[in-house]
Parts: C-alpha cells; sequence; structure tokens
C-alpha cells in the first residue's frame, strides 16, 4: 500500500505536490488592494492568474510591505508583489516581471503655483511628504533633503496634502489619480520626475529556482497573447495628472 501511494505521488504534476506558495502585497490602489474582505486589483488579477497556469497553490496575504519584504527574505515558498526593483534589492530575492513599467514623480496639490524643475528646487520648499516604506523616501533621503518627512502610508501622505501641510509629494502615475481622489482632491500638479522602473514579484531566494523559471515563463505567454496588455487596460487606462508617464 506504501509502495503503491509513492508511485500515485511519484505521477503527479508537479504544482499539485508542490508546497503552497504565500504571496505578499500591501494597500496600493489600482495595483492591489481590500475591497470588502478580499483583495482585488491589477497585480492581484495578474498574480492569480499566473498561479493557475502554472499549477500552484496560491495563498494571498496583506502585510505592510516592510514586513512582507523582510519575510521575503528568509522564507521558503514566499513572494511579495509588486515591488521596485532597485540595486540594493537585486541580490536578496529571486525576480519575476517586469509586470508593468512604474514612474515615480513629485507632484503638487492642484492650485499650487509651485514650478519645480530639479532637487535642489525641491529642497527649498517646506515638506516634502513621502511613506518611509517606498523606494521615493530613500532615494530622496540619500539626496540628503532636510524637509523631507516621511509617514507611514500613501493615504496620510495625501491628506497631509489636503490640508495644506505638504507642499510636494512623491507618487507613482498608477495611483496618483485613486490616492488624490480619495482624498478629496482634484488632478494633483505633475512637477519633476525621480525615477521610472519595473514593477515586479520578489521571491524569497530558498524558492525553488525551478518554480520561479515556470512562473517567469507564465507572465511571458501572458504578455504574448495579450492578457497582460487586456488587464492593463481594465485597470489602469484611468487619465494621469500629466503626459509623462511614470
Amino acid at each position: 500500500m506504501k509502495l503503491f501511494a509513492a508511485c500515485l505521488l511519484a505521477c503527479l504534476p508537479l504544482g499539485t505536490i508542490a508546497a503552497e506558495l504565500r504571496l505578499l502585497t500591501d494597500n496600493h490602489p489600482p495595483l492591489h488592494f481590500q475591497q470588502g474582505n478580499e483583495l482585488t486589483g491589477f497585480a492581484v488579477d495578474v498574480v492569480r492568474r499566473l498561479g493557475q497556469a502554472t499549477g500552484d497553490d496560491v495563498r494571498l496575504e496583506r502585510l505592510p510591505l516592510l514586513r512582507a519584504l523582510r519575510e521575503a527574505q528568509s522564507d521558503e515558498d514566499t513572494a511579495v508583489f509588486t515591488v521596485l526593483r532597485t540595486p540594493e534589492r537585486e541580490a536578496s530575492y529571486q525576480w519575476v516581471g517586469p509586470l508593468l513599467e512604474v514612474e515615480t514623480a513629485l507632484y503638487a496639490a492642484p492650485d499650487s503655483t509651485l514650478a519645480i524643475g530639479d532637487l535642489q528646487q525641491a529642497a527649498g520648499v517646506r515638506h516634502i511628504v513621502v511613506p518611509r516604506k517606498w523606494q521615493a523616501y530613500r532615494d530622496l533621503k540619500a539626496q540628503g533633503l532636510g524637509n523631507l518627512y516621511g509617514v507611514d502610508t500613501p493615504e496620510q501622505m495625501m491628506r497631509l496634502l489636503a490640508l495644506g501641510r505638504a507642499d510636494l509629494v512623491a507618487v507613482d502615475n498608477l495611483s496618483v489619480a485613486t490616492l488624490a481622489q480619495a482624498a478629496g482632491l482634484g488632478p494633483l500638479r505633475y512637477q519633476m520626475p525621480l525615477r521610472r522602473q519595473g514593477a515586479y514579484i520578489a521571491f524569497s531566494p530558498q524558492t525553488n529556482q525551478q518554480r520561479v523559471l515556470r512562473w517567469q515563463q507564465a507572465l511571458e505567454r501572458m504578455r504574448a497573447d495579450g492578457q497582460l496588455q487586456r488587464l492593463q487596460q481594465r485597470w489602469l487606462n484611468a487619465p494621469t495628472t500629466s503626459s509623462a508617464g511614470q
């Protein structure tokens, strides 16, 4: 009987017997956000389809980004989405992507008269507000800006902008309209770009490399057959605040 069970397991597809895959994400509409009791958004739809394509049993969890990144550095069969792929993070994860290209930029309130063209000018305003967990915060901090003010969430950042307590905020072109609308603001005024890069799924180093490769191959198939573009059109076709993409 034991021999029969062992043979049966050996004949099962790899995805059937593979360990459950934890996919961690935070709140970042329209890429991934909570709606009722469900996680939804562009990237949520992408990872669910990739799980189906690879045969992996996927469990989605919402965690603060920094905690998710820490867990994905040490826990097997764990990944975080979506993550900007930076030189500082490169060696800490295995990467699948890009799911899309993102530009992060500085924005001002709709009624602002600011015209910021470089970081030297940005250093002259009272407060630049950015979530501390975002790469933009670390980038600006590395530039030595003394007027940088870190907050916990993008919602707090937008609330300070609406109250007139922030002169500039750093946000990506995909979420700027949604975040501004949620804070009761009209279209923000684009000031200057900070960084343009790809958004990825970051797998833990302990995750089997063949599993990661299957996810990359499944993503390339989604790109080739138009699925990825259709999801982008569904979730990301909202107009941005300027002609420059983030």
